[in-house]
């Protein structure tokens, strides 16, 4: 892929500007274009590339949606040195949720969004054009955390049949913070045969509310993903009663995922392969745990220990090659018309190709 003397758009923070290329693109973008392996996660990978190129790096915005722990991916990409071994100069900014994210898209003042499907198709749902270019997990998260006090009174274990643990939690309160989480309670109620009306719910304002609500005894479980969950764990006041993963539909759904616009993955289709490959080095040392994976994570979570955060990465189901299924899309599509993300008769195509492809991944 040879470029001569001409000018092209590179999108940096705050705008465009044109800049001259002499050449080739940088060497290491061009492995990233050219390669679909994942490091393996070895020290020799953990350490950052001690490649040089005289050509400037691409500089580029990723917003984070939300702080979970499949989202610091990208700051294990940048901590790794992934981002700047494939010619990439990445600025990282946590904002107010998916919406702001995806907004942030839109203007041109980010090139990448790190949300969930839910959030993809959801915009979709309204005419906005945004594609999922690769999948960081499969499998909705999310863990139902039960009161220790609860779990005791009422002789409950995690290891026990999933039909015993769910009738166990009548008459129990769900600190909430939206209808996913209420969805997700509702379906396993349902799978088990119990009455909606035996779980009540709270609706809470942050993620810190829910913790404090079950650790005081104002609720006796909620719904959230790692590290929150682990958090409640960590702190002797919670188990992981159950994951979502438990209900068929969600074990295969897609569901944190690297997310640009089609019209910039057209425009800059190397830029957009060079990521995907820094995520998949990323997603390579978290999968497994590794060291230096840990030690990245460690500033986004300083009240977890290292051993927590081991234990929290490996209840996520990471797709190191980060390939997206029309099984996992079409289940991401009952969900959000479950949770009425997606309006139950409105008619949203998710074959691949138009909300998400596996271009750059492959």
């Amino acid at each position: 892929m040879k470029f001569g003397m001409k000018a092209v758009s590179n999108p940096l923070v705050g705008g465009w500007r044109r800049i001259a290329v002499l050449g080739l693109i940088p060497a290491t973008v061009l492995a990233a274009c050219g390669s679909s392996s994942t490091a393996s996660p070895t020290s020799s990978t953990a350490a950052a590339s001690t490649t040089t190129s005289t050509a400037a790096p691409v500089s580029i915005t990723l917003a984070k949606a939300i702080n979970t722990e499949p989202f610091a991916t990208a700051n294990v990409a940048e901590q790794l040195g992934y981002f700047k071994s494939a010619g990439l100069n990445v600025k990282i900014e946590t904002v107010a949720g998916s919406s702001v994210a995806n907004a942030a898209l839109q203007s041109g003042s980010v090139q990448f969004v790190l949300a969930s499907s839910a959030a993809l198709l959801l915009a979709a749902a309204k005419k906005i054009p945004l594609l999922a270019v690769g999948g960081i997990d499969k499998g909705d998260g999310v863990q139902l955390v039960v009161s220790n006090t609860w779990i005791k009174a009422h002789n409950l274990s995690p290891s026990q049949p999933l039909a015993e643990r769910i009738k166990g939690l009548a008459g129990t309160t769900l600190a909430t913070l939206s209808t996913s989480d209420k969805s997700v309670m509702e379906d396993f109620l349902a799978q088990e045969g119990v009455p909606a009306s035996a779980v009540k719910d709270v609706s809470m304002n942050s993620a810190a509310s829910q913790l404090a609500a079950v650790q005081h005894g104002l609720a006796q479980e909620f719904i959230a993903s790692p590290p929150n969950s682990s958090i409640a764990v960590a702190g002797g006041y919670g188990t992981v009663l159950a994951n979502a993963k438990e209900l068929p539909y969600l074990s295969d759904e897609a569901y944190d995922i690297l997310i640009t616009t089609p019209a910039y993955a057209k425009a800059h289709p190397e830029v957009v392969k060079a990521m995907v490959g820094a995520f998949q080095k990323a997603i390579a040392q978290m999968s497994q745990g590794t060291s230096a994976a840990i030690t990245a994570m460690q500033p986004l979570y300083p009240t977890l220990t290292p051993a927590v955060i081991k234990s929290s990465l490996g209840s996520i189901t990471f797709t190191p090659t980060m390939q997206q299924t029309q099984i996992g899309w079409n289940d991401a599509l009952t969900f959000a018309k479950k949770t009425g993300l997606v309006k139950a008769g409105q008619t949203l195509d998710v074959t691949e190709g138009t909300v998400w492809t596996n271009q750059f991944s492959g």
